[in-house]
C-alpha cells in the first residue's frame, strides 16, 4: 500500500483518528501522522502527549533534519496539511515539494473571521491593561517572536491542493502554481452529520443543549499561558441559574455536552449533576434538542445544519477579558440571541428572543463555512480517495 502523510502542530488524539477519516483511509493506504508541537510547543507537547492517540502511525519529530529523512524514507504520495495558517511549518512544506509531494492544503473547519477595527483594538488594550495585567506580558512574549515568524512567512513553498469546505475558503496565490487545483468539500462537522444521518436517540425528553467549552479551566489557554478569563465560581453559578431559569420556562432539561479535555467528575459538581453526554454524541443530541447554548464552540454548524435556535452566552467577566466582542460578533453573523447569563434581568426581559431562528442567515452561513455550492454533496472521504488515485507512485 501507499503511504499518505497528515501532519500538523495541534496534537493528535483518539477523535482526530476518527475526524479526519484515518480510521477508512488506513483500508486502502498506509497513514501517518506527524505533529509537531513538540518543536514549536513544547509546554503544550510534555503536558498533552501521554493523551495523545497510541499508534505506530503517529511519528515523533525531534528536528528538521529528521522530518527530511522520514519523508525520504517513507516516500509518501500526498501530505495533507492540517495546521495551515502557522508559518512555523513552513520549512517543512518547502521540505515536502522538494520531496515531490502533493501538498494539500487541508481545510478542516471554517469559522467567521473575527477581526477587531481600531476603536475594538483600543478598546481590547485597554480592557487586558486594567482588568489582565499577565496577559498584557503574553502580548510582550509574542512581539519578541514576531521576527522568528516574519522571517518563517519568507519561505516558499507552493500548494497542489486546496481543500476548501465552504465559500469563505482562503487562497493564498502566492502559495499555488498554475496546476493547484481546488476541491470543493465540505467541513468536519457536515461530515459527522452525514455519517451518523440515520442513527436515532431514543428519548422523550424535552431538553437543550449546553456546548461545555470548559472555560476556567481550558488547557488550551494554560499551555499558551493566556489566563483564563472567567473565575470558576463565578461563571459556573451564573450558568446553572440562567439554565434553570430556561428549564422552568421551557419545562425541559438542559443536557451538557461535555467538552473533550474537560474532567468528567468536576462536570458532574459544577453542572449540579445534570445530564452529561459525551462530546461525541453532539450532533445527535443537537438534532433532537429545543436549542443550542452555545459560546464561541465550532458545534454551532450542527445546530445551523439542523436548524436549531443558538442561544449564545456570555458574563461580565468575559466583557472585560481579552475574548470580549468575539461573542457578539457571532451572534450577529447568526442573527441569533446573546444574553448576558449574569445580568438575570436582561435574560427575563428578552426570553422570548431566545428561540428565533433567522433563516437566511443560516443558510448563508451553511454555504460559507459547512458545504461549499460546488461540493456536491459527496463526501471529503471520496474527494481524497480521488486525490490519492491521481498520483499514484
Amino acid at each position: 500500500m501507499q503511504n499518505v502523510l497528515f501532519f500538523g502542530a495541534i496534537g493528535f488524539y483518539k477523535r482526530d483518528y476518527f475526524r479526519f477519516g484515518l480510521e477508512k483511509l488506513s483500508k486502502k493506504y498506509n497513514i501517518y501522522f506527524i505533529d509537531l508541537t513538540n518543536l514549536f510547543n513544547k509546554k503544550f507537547f510534555i503536558k498533552e502527549h501521554s493523551r495523545f492517540y497510541k499508534t505506530k502511525k503517529l511519528l515523533k519529530v525531534n528536528s528538521f533534519k529528521e522530518f527530511k529523512k522520514i519523508l525520504i524514507k517513507k516516500k509518501f504520495v500526498c501530505a495533507f496539511d492540517l495546521s495551515s495558517q502557522n508559518n512555523n511549518l513552513n520549512m517543512f512544506r518547502k521540505a515536502i515539494n522538494e520531496n515531490n509531494i502533493k501538498l494539500v492544503n487541508y481545510q478542516t473547519t471554517l469559522v467567521p473571521e473575527f477581526k477587531r477595527n481600531i476603536i475594538l483594538k483600543i478598546k481590547f488594550f485597554l480592557r487586558i491593561l486594567l482588568n489582565n495585567k499577565e496577559l498584557v506580558f503574553y502580548y510582550i512574549k509574542k512581539l519578541f517572536n514576531f521576527n522568528r515568524v516574519n522571517k518563517n512567512n519568507k519561505i516558499s513553498f507552493l500548494y497542489d491542493y486546496y481543500f476548501c469546505g465552504g465559500i469563505k475558503g482562503y487562497f493564498n496565490k502566492d502559495k499555488m502554481h498554475r496546476g493547484t487545483k481546488i476541491v470543493y468539500g465540505n467541513s468536519l462537522d457536515y461530515e459527522t452529520f452525514l455519517d451518523e444521518k440515520k442513527s436515532r436517540i431514543i428519548s422523550n425528553e424535552r431538553f437543550l443543549l449546553f456546548v461545555d467549552q470548559y472555560l476556567p479551566y481550558h488547557n488550551g489557554y494554560k499551555n499558551r499561558n493566556i489566563p483564563p478569563f472567567v473565575s470558576a465560581k463565578k461563571y459556573y453559578d451564573s450558568l446553572n441559574r440562567f439554565f434553570k431559569f430556561l428549564e422552568y420556562k421551557l419545562d425541559a432539561k438542559v443536557v451538557i455536552s461535555a467538552h473533550p479535555r474537560s474532567n468528567l467528575k468536576v462536570n458532574k459538581v459544577k453542572f449540579k449533576n445534570r445530564k452529561i453526554i459525551d462530546y461525541k454524541q453532539t450532533q445527535r443530541f443537537i438534532s433532537k434538542s429545543l436549542a443550542v447554548i452555545n459560546y464561541t464552540s465550532t458545534a454551532m454548524g450542527f445546530a445551523v445544519i439542523h436548524k436549531k435556535p443558538i442561544i449564545f452566552y456570555t458574563t461580565d467577566e468575559i466583557n472585560n477579558s481579552h475574548d470580549a466582542y468575539h461573542v457578539k460578533f457571532l451572534s450577529n453573523h447568526l442573527g441569533s440571541a446573546l444574553t448576558n447569563v449574569d445580568d438575570t434581568f436582561s435574560y427575563e426581559r428578552n426570553f422570548d428572543k431566545l428561540l428565533l431562528v433567522n433563516e437566511k442567515k443560516y443558510k448563508k452561513y451553511f454555504n460559507n463555512y459547512i458545504c461549499h455550492l460546488k461540493s456536491k454533496k459527496e463526501t471529503n472521504f471520496k474527494k481524497i480517495i480521488k486525490i490519492l488515485k491521481k498520483n499514484n507512485r
